[in-house]
């Protein structure tokens, strides 16, 4: 568990709530990371009245695992930095 930087970067998994999540499938069994991928979309797709952070960056980087498996191969943001990223 990552303590003390918070976000250092734009990708969805460049913050503390989000590479805890990975850490979190990379030690999970094979066949549970499929359900924890879901129940983490669905939570932030279910009803309210706002979308907590730790929410909305867990569900960030479970559609980016998403998105990473389409056949048309690497995903959109693999290596590109923002035109907002500091230089």
């Amino acid at each position: 568990m990552r303590r003390g930087t918070g976000t250092w970067g734009i990708a969805p998994f460049d913050n503390d709530t989000a590479a805890d999540f990975g850490d979190e499938l990379d030690a999970a069994a094979w066949e549970e990371r499929e359900p924890m991928i879901r129940k983490t979309l669905r939570r932030a797709a279910a009803p309210a009245d706002c979308l907590d952070a730790p929410d909305a960056e867990r569900a960030v980087a479970a559609a980016a695992l998403v998105v990473s498996q389409h056949p048309a191969g690497e995903p959109e943001w693999a290596g590109r930095r923002s035109s907002c990223a500091a230089t």
